[in-house]
């Protein structure tokens, strides 16, 4: 009997252990969990804050240079952290689901039961892992995938247009509102609210409580979401910024300014890029309204007049003094009235900011569509892993899932072979993007959308819209003009009547002219040949030109050729002459 009543004793006090044990685990998880998202928002944050501050210099040589850029890839790093970061953290938070249910789970109970849950549970566990490490590696292809196609490509007109946009946001702020500048100041205009706090009691209490609670959400979800956070409601950090007054009672919220010129003026690193391209996506909706620089122009006269002054000044209050030479700069060089070169450049910037976001909508939407595509694989996949590593793949249950799969691939095959072809040629192929212009069956064409399905396409000349299914481009041949430029060019000079010894002379200094000037001609390219017909003799003067010109349009390469071909042919005929005249 006392051994049995030390048996009951001792098996009591381990069943309360028992008890504790369970919640304080389970409570230790969600701790953990919250602790590895707060660790990695935080990281994230002071990575930002040392890429920006670090300054690495000029000098390619420096340890410093090689450490940060060549070893670290400075300017993509942030990049690669801020899209990862969620990633990451679905990486952790699984690893401690399977550590917490092999380890602790184990030491509850002992029953049979129990021990078919705990191999269940960790199969599970496992192939949860398994899939938040194969959606790391989806996301670091898509990353890729899009820094390469999107970013890399439309960096140099991102970096030309983002002040375009910047200043189109300022001036139009108070009709269209872009980056969301303009706000009420509740606190001071809300009476309602005002009049209770002057009254004291719970009023004042729940006034002053709201104000604290949205400054403190707005700055922890800086702190913890910098890509999120910018897109926040601005009345949560109305009190914090240094506010401009505005028309209408609004003011003008110089932190959200400051942020925009930012990333729209000097977007140095990859992040800043996807940061600006955002903006344009953002604005994107606005930009398309039909009478957008109008209903501009429209207010900025009609504030000017009821205030007496004039645009110019008008805008240069409205820009601030410190961007006003900046905004200049980027005005018509005539001698032509204000308004009038403000409305030109309006509409040529609203025109390009216009394209470049279309441009980047339509990206935007073949990585979306590349994301799904993969991550509907991803979950079919761990969905057929979890069913062989828990035992449930009977032979019934592969077969209640081939049969729908089979029916589906044997009815809609065409459509299948069509999304699969379209999918290569979209992603794999890939020969063009938006905005360029490309040759088809003979006829030139500006690409419009690139889609998984179909691509859409603007003739040239009759502005004609043309839709071609992925299917049918895989199989022609396609011209790109945007990164297939021909910059292969040829002159053809009159020699009559040179002698034969002048026109040697002459073609020996041409080719010396060529093969010297490295900075504008290719070498190995060039090449001379000597044509006589029935009348006179002409030298045929065949060379290709070196220019730096990056994802520019076919007609900007079009004029660009055509400046270098005068300029030869300047500098030829002026030899020609010399040795005509006896030189």
């Amino acid at each position: 009997m006392p051994g049995t009543v030390t048996r009951r004793f001792h098996e009591d006090k381990d069943a309360g252990k028992l008890v504790f044990f369970k919640p304080l685990t389970f409570t230790t998880v969600i701790i953990l969990y919250n602790v590895i998202r707060l660790v990695t928002y935080m990281m994230v944050w002071l990575l930002q804050m040392v890429v920006n501050k670090l300054n690495t210099g000029t000098d390619i040589g420096s340890w410093l240079y090689l450490i940060a850029e060549k070893l670290f890839r400075r300017k993509h790093l942030m990049y690669w952290a801020n899209g990862m970061k969620y990633n990451i953290n679905f990486v952790l938070n699984s690893l401690l689901l399977l550590l917490y249910w092999v380890f602790v789970e184990p030491k509850l109970e002992k029953t049979p039961q129990h021990k078919k849950v705990m191999v269940f549970g960790i199969w599970t566990c496992l192939s949860l892992l398994i899939c938040a490490f194969l959606w790391l590696i989806k996301t670091c292809v898509i990353l890729s995938w899009q820094a390469g196609s999107v970013y890399n490509r439309l960096d140099s007109k991102i970096l030309s247009e983002g002040r375009q946009l910047y200043f189109l946001g300022i001036i139009g702020c108070q009709k269209f509102d872009i980056f969301n500048l303009l706000y009420y100041d509740h606190y001071e205009y809300d009476t309602s609210c005002t009049e209770n706090s002057r009254q004291g009691g719970k009023w004042t209490k729940w006034f002053s409580l709201k104000r604290l609670n949205n400054s403190f959400m707005f700055n922890l979800n800086l702190m913890l979401f910098p890509t999120e956070a910018r897109f926040l409601n601005v009345s949560g950090d109305s009190r914090f910024d240094r506010d401009d007054e505005g028309q209408n009672g609004k003011k003008l919220s110089q932190q959200k300014k400051k942020r925009a010129k930012k990333f729209l003026w000097s977007p140095t690193m990859m992040y800043d890029m996807q940061q600006a391209a955002e903006y344009f996506l953002t604005a994107k909706f606005k930009l398309s309204e039909e009478k957008y620089t109008s209903v501009i122009l429209d207010e900025l006269e009609r504030y000017s007049r009821d205030h007496n002054m004039s645009m110019e000044d008008n805008l240069t209050q409205l820009i601030g003094e410190h961007e006003w030479v900046d905004f200049q700069d980027q005005l018509p060089k005539d001698n032509l009235a204000f308004e009038t070169r403000l409305k030109t450049w309006m509409e040529m910037a609203h025109k390009q900011c216009l394209f470049l976001a279309n441009t980047l909508s339509s990206a935007k939407e073949v990585v979306d569509c590349l994301d799904k595509i993969i991550s509907w694989l991803l979950v079919f996949g761990t969905f057929i892993m979890w069913l062989l590593l828990t035992g449930l793949a009977t032979t019934k249950v592969l077969v209640l899932i081939a049969t729908p799969l089979l029916s589906v691939t044997f009815i809609f095959k065409e459509s299948c072979k069509t999304l699969f072809e379209g999918i290569m040629f979209a992603y794999v192929v890939h020969p063009f993007n938006v905005g360029d212009l490309c040759v088809i069956g003979e006829k030139m064409m500006e690409v419009r959308t690139v889609g998984i399905w179909k691509t859409t396409f603007l003739k040239v000349g009759t502005q004609e819209v043309m839709i071609y299914p992925n299917s049918e481009l895989s199989k022609q041949i396609i011209i790109n003009y945007n990164t297939d430029f021909d910059w292969n060019d040829s002159v053809e000079l009159d020699l009559d009547p040179m002698t034969k010894k002048k026109i040697k002379i002459l073609k020996q200094e041409i080719e010396k002219y060529l093969d010297g000037n490295k900075e504008k001609f290719i070498q190995g390219s060039n090449s001379t040949e000597v044509l006589t017909t029935r009348d006179n003799i002409k030298l045929m003067v065949y060379f290709r030109h070196r220019v730096n010109l990056k994802n520019n349009t076919y007609f900007e390469c079009l004029k660009e050729k055509r400046t270098l071909r005068s300029e030869f042919v300047l500098h030829a005929e002026n030899l020609v002459d010399q040795y005509k005249n006896g030189g």
